[in-house]
């Protein structure tokens, strides 16, 4: 077993206990059930599993096609990828798009969203930014900074923002009736997966060109801040203020792959995702352990 001592962390995010799948304008998007009750929880609790199942939608998703973002709309209306992704918000709840991008955290009532793209700072009218997340809502004008009586409508009187204690705008992924685009989802797994993998490739490459090509690919990942505070059993927790969940997947993977002593590795035969139960693991089954061994031996034979 892999033994050491972890750092204890400490964030709240949100799931409800039943998500669907809904159709809008011939695209898809999971949303809670209407029904549904929700549940607050910490993601560093189930980091590692959380990891590897984000990661393996991003596998399958890389195994289907190219980095061309376009397919992942096509994979969107595949049972397959809707039931992984919909299995993965069930466990962990949606990974909060809306508040992950903007550079203005008060995006809702200015009117305006400040995105960052490469070389400039772009800016989109509310309605444009806002209304994909809320297909459902048309009782709303989003071409206006929103009200007081815009949350309570999109709200509702059973919303944990109340019980988090956070601002307005941090709600907005938690309300029954925000949603998220299957596309995007699978889009974003994807390019973490690339991330992982390429990372991995770079610790595993001897030729010093190459490693610099991988480094220069995954040189995007971004930092936080961090914080710490003192908990009731005299332990100091790093917290961290996350506008999504989103960023925590970011920053698990980033712990992960920055740790001498990783939990989550990628096997070296069939490039699965997995949790090592012991530090020098290799491989994610036995069978591709044996499958491997047999590759090098007759490799070995091949070249005597």
């Amino acid at each position: 077993m892999i033994k050491e001592k972890n750092p204890n962390f400490s964030t709240r995010w949100v799931k409800y206990d039943n998500y669907e799948i809904v159709k809008y304008d011939n695209e898809f998007y999971i949303q809670p059930s209407a029904d549904s009750d929700y549940e607050i929880y910490n993601p560093f609790d189930y980091s590692k599993d959380l990891l590897v199942d984000f990661l393996l939608i991003g596998r399958e998703a890389r195994l289907s096609y190219s980095r061309s973002d376009i397919y992942c709309e096509l994979l969107s209306t595949e049972k397959t990828f809707q039931d992984m992704v919909l299995d993965f918000v069930k466990k962990y709840g949606l990974v909060g798009d809306i508040t992950y991008a903007p550079m203005n955290n008060t995006f809702v009532t200015e009117g305006k969203v400040y995105l960052q793209k490469p070389y400039h700072v772009q800016s989109i009218s509310l309605e444009e930014y806002i209304s994909p997340f809320f297909k459902s809502v048309n009782t709303i004008d989003f071409n206006k900074p929103l009200t007081q009586e815009d949350f309570l409508n999109l709200y509702g009187n059973n919303n944990p923002y109340l019980e988090l204690g956070i601002d307005n705008i941090y709600g907005l992924a938690f309300s029954k009736k925000y949603s998220e685009k299957i596309a995007f989802i699978i889009t974003y797994a994807r390019l973490l997966y690339d991330v992982f993998s390429d990372t991995e490739k770079y610790l595993a490459e001897d030729n010093l060109d190459k490693k610099i090509i991988y480094a220069n690919l995954v040189s995007d990942f971004r930092p936080f801040g961090i914080g710490f505070e003192l908990d009731l059993k005299d332990k100091a927790i790093l917290h961290w203020n996350f506008n999504s969940l989103k960023q925590a997947i970011e920053l698990i993977l980033a712990l992960n792959e920055t740790n001498d002593r990783k939990e989550v590795k990628i096997c070296k035969h069939c490039g699965k995702p997995f949790i090592a139960k012991n530090l020098n693991a290799e491989y994610d089954t036995p069978s591709c352990r044996n499958v491997a061994n047999v590759y090098k031996n007759r490799a070995k034979n091949k070249a005597d």
